[in-house]
């Protein structure tokens, strides 16, 4: 949420929103609704990724990749 209020760009009427959209096998998918003008949309969008991944890093928080384990066979 400290992304979205620390951004001059985004609205604070209507308020933005951080809720919990679905609870993965192996992770947490979160719908994050900054308002905006309709001019300041795609710096809003890409700038609001860029910043939550950064603040996520700075919390320690990892964000899950799938990985795939390839299996040998014998003979």
């Amino acid at each position: 949420m400290t992304v979205l209020t620390s951004n001059p760009k985004v609205l604070k009427d209507p308020a933005p929103s951080v809720n919990v959209a679905n609870l993965g096998d192996s992770s947490v998918d979160f719908a994050v609704r900054p308002y905006v003008r309709v001019a300041e949309y795609w710096d809003v969008y890409f700038g609001t990724i860029e910043n939550c991944k950064i603040a996520l890093d700075t919390a320690g928080i990892e964000i899950p990749y799938p990985h795939a384990v390839e299996i040998q066979k014998e003979g």
